[in-house]
């Protein structure tokens, strides 16, 4: 027996202020490294005599690490309420190894919970009871129900095995922060406020327990998790119920992860809404507004967006994050990743976070449940009648690219053309930084536009990823595009493609012929403009019935 127990064990009968004054004496949180695959019962036991001294013990489950205590003993529970700073009306979960120990807490098992209990015990399922008077109020939140499950994770089983009690857990960190899934993640928020860390390595699911309470006429879902409602409604041969009680509930909840914010993160979080590639759109238009303030930015990105931001990513360095769930065809990984991940993207010290919102069936429930809870609710919808974006591209960007650019913009506006259309000008070969050639300058100048202003930009893959439309100047151009980003094709044209009854061929580079040669081809690009502008006016993405981005422009 440790130092911990011994010591919680003398103390005997003293009062409760006595036992909290000892424990702020000698807190220092222990670390006990157990190997999941084949625990140390040595170990174990150190962390089994710390709860029954009436100590706190965060230990790994398959779900999420869990901070534990005496079930049957209020004070030892009531210390789990303060490390955790954790609102006294929101009630703990059970955690038993063995179906045998129901007898103690329960007064009756009916036959739904029994059925359940043969086909999801040990495992991320927690049930509702009637309590017996052996289970303290403050376990319930003094409501008659007491909400069991049993953990299937060879750690917890042999803990709670060892220690003989049934042990009160809800997950291991501050009140409202993002669940631990592993033993360096309790430390981050409970350290030198428990006794003990069993360091199990990480957790497998990842997102906590599902909650069903089969006392109604209806079978419900309190809180979706590790058990997707499908496999209960299967299970049970009646469909099941799922409740979102958020924000709506008046006195005790009677459910963890009902009644209050949780999985909060330091940043602003935002959950992305709509088609996956809408996310991956809105998403980017969002971290650019951001970013120019200077403030840093991490996005939450399934495995097939990932690619789409790279490009912000050599833009900012050390500003903008990609933090990798997983694919979409594999919502358990994404449900592994997600609390680590908003625990990583506040290491990184991010003002905003924007998640990436997926289907909602099978483990994709509790996945969107958990990522509504840590936006607070906070949703970024597809943006409608989104803008036509086009962008034109030469060499250097200080000459053609630039004249087009701006006379795009005049010609737009002179035919009637819908406003916030964006339009923008890169160079494939381009030093950032540089302004438009003098001659360029000039003949603008002759047609009413200044273009002063213009500083050169090198092509990044952000800019071919958020372009409608990337209009070449040359066909050398469009090769040189596609070679580097393939994905382009479809959106990419050189001027002559488009119009080819007065663009010939590629637009002649003016550079060092003179502001002559720099008149020819700003006429040139007007009487193309002439035509381009009113075929643009039918591109999708201009269509107000559906205000859709187009997928290949």
């Amino acid at each position: 027996m440790n130092r911990f127990g011994s010591r919680w064990e003398a103390l005997g009968t003293r009062a409760f202020n006595s036992r909290e004054e000892v424990r702020s004496e000698f807190m220092k949180t222990r670390v006990i490294q157990v190997d999941p695959a084949e625990p140390d019962p040595r170990a174990v036991e150190e962390a089994a005599a710390v709860l029954r001294g009436g100590g706190l013990v965060a230990f790994p489950t398959e779900t999420v690490y869990g901070l534990g205590a005496n079930a049957l003993d209020r004070d030892a529970v009531a210390g789990i309420f303060r490390a955790k700073g954790r609102p006294a009306d929101n009630p703990l979960i059970v955690h038993v190894s063995r179906p045998e120990m129901l007898s103690t807490l329960v007064t009756s098992v009916p036959p739904s919970a029994e059925k359940m209990i043969f086909r999801f015990w040990p495992g991320p399922l927690t049930l509702l009871f009637p309590k017996s008077a052996a289970v303290p109020d403050i376990v319930t939140a003094g409501l008659p129900q007491v909400a069991i499950r049993m953990p299937d994770h060879p750690v917890a089983h042999l803990l709670i095995d060892a220690a003989q009690i049934p042990v009160a857990a809800p997950s291991a960190n501050v009140s409202g922060r993002p669940s631990p899934t592993s033993a360096s993640d309790v430390l981050e928020d409970l350290d030198g406020k428990i006794d003990v860390v069993l360091d199990g390595g990480p957790c497998e699911i990842g997102v906590e327990s599902t909650v069903l309470d089969l006392s109604g006429t209806v079978p419900r879902i309190l809180r979706p998790g590790g058990i997707p409602r499908e496999e209960i409604a299967e299970a049970l041969g009646v469909p099941v119920e799922v409740v979102s009680a958020e924000g709506e509930i008046e006195g005790s909840s009677p459910s963890p992860g009902m009644k209050y914010r949780h999985y909060a993160p330091k940043g602003e979080m935002y959950l992305l809404t709509g088609r996956p590639e809408e996310q991956r759109d809105t998403a980017i238009q969002r971290a650019q507004e951001v970013l120019k303030d200077g403030k840093g930015v991490a996005v939450l990105s399934s495995s097939e967006n990932v690619p789409a931001y790279l490009g912000l990513k050599e833009k900012f360095p050390g500003l903008f994050h990609v933090l990798e769930l997983g694919p979409r065809s594999d919502p358990a990984k994404i449900a592994s990743k997600l609390f680590s991940s908003i625990r990583r993207a506040d290491k990184l010290g991010v003002s905003v976070i924007l998640s990436e919102s997926f289907d909602e069936a099978g483990l994709g429930l509790a996945i969107a449940n958990r990522l509504t809870k840590a936006s607070g609710g906070k949703v970024l919808p597809p943006r409608s009648a989104r803008p036509l974006t086009v962008l034109f591209v030469c060499t250097g960007n200080t000459c053609r690219s630039p004249m087009a650019e701006a006379l795009f913009k005049k010609i737009w506006e002179d035919r009637g053309g819908p406003g916030g259309v964006r339009v923008f000008s890169r160079g494939t070969g381009a030093l950032p930084g540089m302004p438009a050639a003098p001659e360029a300058r000039a003949v603008m100048k002759t047609r009413g536009v200044d273009i002063s202003g213009h500083v050169s930009m090198p092509l990044l893959p952000v800019d071919v990823e958020s372009s409608d439309i990337i209009v070449a100047m040359t066909k050398a151009h469009k090769e040189a595009i596609l070679s580097r980003f393939p994905a382009a094709e479809g959106k990419i044209f050189t001027l002559a493609e488009l119009a080819s009854e007065v663009v010939p061929g590629d637009i002649p580079d003016p550079l060092g012929r003179g502001e002559e040669a720099y008149e020819e081809t700003a006429a040139l690009l007007e009487k193309a403009f002439e035509l381009v502008a009113p075929r643009l006016l039918k591109h999708p993405a201009l269509r107000k019935e559906d205000g859709d981005r187009s997928a290949s422009g």
